[in-house]
């Protein structure tokens, strides 16, 4: 299956493929294994990364699609956008579909990017000889998120509780 990606996408999806192989080498020298990651390039055309953080307590969590919008905020500010994010799994085998994010990431990479940005799903394999990259799907976020919620200003301004 051949994807259409545009020339951002195509950008985001060659540097997150360098990146797995870095970052997990790194991870393997230390003992570490691999790891759900997540790229994303913003409006700005810069490019952030992030990885998953699971610690021994559950609500310290925090997912790779949040820690690579938290570098973009950290590096450029609140107003940036995401243009694209790529959601990179380790996978043994290949999956019928990607890992989309979880419930609050496709909140936030709602609130962060705009109706036409798009999240990219790739899974990855280490093989004997190296990883591999066998599927890519891509999405719009509505696709994923189509029933934001979007507060109202001043929805409660009025209220007056009994």
């Amino acid at each position: 299956m051949v994807i259409d990606l545009t020339q951002d996408e195509q950008k985001l999806v060659e540097h997150a493929k360098e990146e797995v192989i870095l970052y997990n080498k790194i991870r393997h020298k230390k003992g570490g294994i691999d790891t759900l990651y997540s790229f994303l390039i913003s409006d700005g055309g810069m490019i952030h990364d992030g990885a998953c953080f699971e610690p021994n307590i559950a609500q310290a969590t925090v997912c790779a699609e949040r820690h690579a919008i938290q570098n973009m905020i950290l590096k450029e500010s609140y107003k940036a956008k995401i243009k694209s994010i790529v959601v990179a799994d380790p996978v043994p085998s290949v999956q019928e579909r990607g890992t989309p994010p979880c419930g609050t990431c496709r909140h936030l990479i709602w609130e962060f990017g705009t109706p036409e940005t798009t999240v990219i799903l790739m899974q990855y394999i280490q093989g004997k000889t190296g990883w591999t990259f066998p599927k890519i799907e891509k999405f719009s976020i509505q696709e994923l998120y189509p029933h934001p919620y979007e507060p109202k200003e001043g929805l409660w301004d009025n209220f007056v509780p009994e």
